[in-house]
């Protein structure tokens, strides 16, 4: 499958495929060594860059599925204390850093000028990539939170330091970016904050740690919205949908159940008929989703215009009300770490 672009696309695929092969996360394979053919394409990031997407479609078929567990949003809660100061790191080409066994390097195989390649290293492409490197990283992870008493929150190539202390955190975070490079990694100093702040994006969240609150970024939430104005739009008109599409909103709305406590319940409704189509025609298949989904798409929609903060921490209350009532009168007593402030009684109204 040889590759096909624009003069400018094969321009920054000659210079990719030249760093790589000198850092040797690619190499040259004979034509005859491939099992595996996969096409490959440019594609133009947001800040003008060029990244090149081998397409594991075909082998992904052959993999099987795995499911680990990461970091979930009550886990995020129960890290973050008000007050907090963080740090954060981004790894660059992650997957990179895991060597590809001899022995499946030819079903990474990709075609270009006549040359054939293979990736030695991991790439992000295939289906088990993020398990490996979650799997890798973990015992680093753990000495790390051991030996530096700091708490941290990892995904895969973001990493988030939290300290209460400024210059504690400080001194940390440079430790484990030694500790990292000691173990091969590389740091992303432009997506990297080093400096220990109160306010940080991290997982496409905008995090406010002075007093514990997050909620989506705001490219995201546009993003978001604008799937969601499409899927409305979809449902209006009665336009066919793979049924992979319904599943990936669902994924991405699922995701903010962080700042929408409630997010579940609002898609129930879609993931119900994302199953019923389906269960008796598989995955690869249309569906036209039924109206009945539209109040929950205004919903989300209402949501994500606001953007209001969540509370990530169930702050304690600082006053209390008791009341109590009965057929001969009221009364209510307001407390204070359980010293009365005030209190008021009184009868019923006879004519009430």
């Amino acid at each position: 499958m040889k590759f096909r672009g624009t003069e400018e696309e094969v321009r920054e695929y000659k210079i990719m495929l030249e760093e790589k092969l000198k850092e040797n996360i690619e190499i040259l394979i004979k034509k005859e060594q491939i099992k595996q053919y996969n096409p490959t394409f440019m594609i133009k990031k947001a800040n003008g860059k060029w990244r090149k997407i081998l397409d594991a479609k075909a082998l992904n078929k052959f993999n099987a599925d795995f499911h680990f567990k990461n970091h979930d949003s009550n886990e995020q809660k129960q890290t973050i204390r008000i007050g907090d100061l963080s740090t954060s790191l981004y790894l660059p080409s992650t997957f990179h850093h895991l060597i590809v066994q001899t022995e499946l390097q030819p079903y990474l195989a990709f075609e270009f000028q006549n040359n054939y390649y293979t990736y030695r290293a991991m790439l992000f492409e295939t289906k088990q990539s993020p398990i490996y490197f979650a799997t890798a990283m973990e015992p680093i992870m753990r000495q790390i939170r051991m030996k530096m008493e700091i708490k941290i929150i990892n995904y895969v190539d973001d990493i988030l330091l939290l300290h209460q202390n400024k210059e504690y955190l400080k001194n940390m975070t440079q430790r484990v970016i030694d500790t990292l490079k000691y173990f091969g990694f590389t740091m992303n100093t432009e997506k990297s904050e080093i400096e220990p702040k109160q306010t940080v994006i991290f997982l496409a969240w905008g995090w406010k740690l002075s007093n514990a609150t997050v909620k989506t970024k705001p490219k995201k939430r546009l993003f978001l919205l604008h799937d969601l104005y499409n899927m409305r739009r979809w449902i209006k008109t009665g336009t066919e949908i793979t049924i992979k599409q319904t599943a990936k909103l669902i994924g991405k709305l699922n995701y903010l159940r962080l700042q929408f406590y409630e997010a579940s319940l609002f898609l129930i409704t879609m993931e119900h008929q994302k199953a019923q189509t389906a269960k008796p025609r598989g995955w690869n298949t249309m569906m036209i989703m039924n109206k009945t989904a539209i109040p929950d798409i205004n919903w989300w929609i209402a949501k994500l215009r606001a953007n209001i903060q969540a509370q990530l921490i169930q702050i304690p209350p600082q006053m209390t009300m008791i009341i109590d009532a009965a057929h001969s009168g009221w009364g209510s007593i307001l407390e204070r770490e359980l010293e009365m402030i005030a209190m008021a009684h009184g009868t019923w109204n006879k004519d009430k």
